[in-house]
């Protein structure tokens, strides 16, 4: 590959990652590593687009003789396996040899502890509810038990996001996740009703709690006293300590998330999971089928110990 085809190979692939919605940041760590790649394929005498499956076995012999560990050997195949997407968009080549490549070894996913139904049900009917702060930390846990919402999706939600007549909510999707409208519960709708009605209300004409602080005029669903959002951070931090009250087992809202797509699996299947999810690509739906294994696996182990 002589120099000016380098480079358009290396542009064209950059603005294939753009299009994935990579930030600039990521892209350019991304094209550092497949930079190497390409330098790597030139020393071997070989064109990135005729490497086959063999070709990468000794790509991978060659990352270890560098000593990288086979999480960053992992994060490589990745960026490598986007490259030959690419191509393969492009009609350059028809397979991808990464298809079949599997790092061994490299982390895996933190498993939790599924939740039952009935422990994600009762999170949210048990949430107490006395002051207008708990009301509003309510309906947040509500949107993390029922609907496996992110964290990061319950901070960009908006009053006109609710869809109380049709009882869905709208969630916008980001760079990471899609956009879906998800069905909320019968209790919720109620629920949700009287906290943009009557509590939201209250909570925007309370003074703010710091002195410094000027009222705020805001369309986001979640607000402090005042309309002061502080940190989105901060009322999911309250949320789950008072929810931990109820279940000690708890740790943090991607524990509840994880039991709910969980619980989701059982009853859909993957691409139905994956929309409700806000996946973007059926691999991260399928990781999760991980969780339901161990769930069986400690089953066996519980009534058959010895087996």
């Amino acid at each position: 590959m002589n120099q000016e085809d380098y480079q358009k190979t290396k542009d064209s692939f950059s603005e294939y990652l753009k299009s994935k919605e990579f930030t600039n940041k990521s892209i350019q760590t991304r094209m550092t590593v497949f930079n190497q790649y390409l330098l790597w394929a030139d020393q071997e005498n070989l064109e990135p687009e005729q490497i086959t499956y063999n070709d990468l076995l000794l790509y991978l012999k060659y990352c270890q003789g560098q000593g990288l560990q086979q999480r960053t050997i992992k994060s490589h195949i990745a960026l490598i396996k986007h490259y030959y997407n690419y191509l393969i968009r492009e009609r350059i080549i028809t397979l991808n040899p990464t298809t079949d490549i599997n790092v061994k070894g490299a982390r895996r996913k933190v498993l939790y502890h599924i939740m039952e139904p009935h422990e994600l049900h009762q999170l949210y009917h048990e949430f107490p509810c006395n002051s207008l702060a708990e009301k509003r930390n309510r309906i947040m846990l509500g949107l993390f038990v029922y609907q496996g919402l992110r964290t990061e999706e319950v901070g960009r939600l908006e009053v006109q996001h609710i869809k109380l007549r049709e009882g869905k909510i709208d969630v916008l999707g980001g760079r990471n996740s899609n956009e879906r409208l998800i069905q909320l519960e019968s209790y919720q709708v109620m629920d949700m009703h009287d906290y943009i009605l009557q509590v939201r209300p209250e909570l925007m004409k309370m003074e703010p709690k710091r002195r410094n602080q000027q009222k705020q005029e805001t369309d986001l669903l979640f607000i402090g006293q005042g309309g002061q959002r502080y940190s989105i951070n901060n009322f999911i931090t309250q949320t789950m300590i008072s929810a931990r009250s109820i279940n000690p087992d708890l740790l943090n809202a991607k524990h509840i998330r994880a039991s709910v797509i969980t619980k989701w699996l059982k009853l859909y299947n993957l691409r139905e999971v994956q929309y409700l999810a806000g996946h973007r690509y059926i691999s991260s739906t399928e990781s999760y089928l991980q969780n339901d294994l161990e769930e069986l696996k400690e089953e066996v182990q519980q009534y058959h110990p010895l087996g």
